[in-house]
């Protein structure tokens, strides 16, 4: 069974938020390192960085979850795959067409029926 959107969403803002986290910390301290820290001491100053930077990844990967969850829904693997063969450099399947093609060539078949 497919994951919901809310589902995907909760996966994609726990998978930025770890990021934002970390990227939270690693900037945060080099601007410490460099800068100071200011009135605020050291931790306030770290802890701010970290929470700003973890939402807003968040925030991004949530929504791109999301996004993208509904682009993979939109495609059709089955008449891709019927547009692949097998290259004469090395038998690595290729696209006879790029997927963007694939894609506009279905919804002209959808628009028509």
């Amino acid at each position: 069974m497919e994951p919901s959107k809310f589902e995907r969403a909760k996966v994609g803002a726990m998978m930025g938020g770890t990021v934002g986290l970390c990227i939270g910390l690693v900037f945060g301290g080099f601007s410490l390192m460099r800068n100071g820290p200011g009135t605020r001491g050291y931790v306030n100053t770290l802890a701010q960085t970290m929470i700003s930077s973890t939402a807003t990844f968040a925030f991004f990967m949530a929504i791109g979850s999301v996004i993208r969850s509904e682009e993979a829904e939109a495609i059709d693997y089955v008449s891709m795959n019927q547009n692949r063969h097998k290259s004469i450099w090395g038998g690595t399947m290729r696209f006879t067409a790029p997927p963007i093609v694939i894609l506009q060539q279905q919804k002209e078949q959808q628009q028509q029926v």
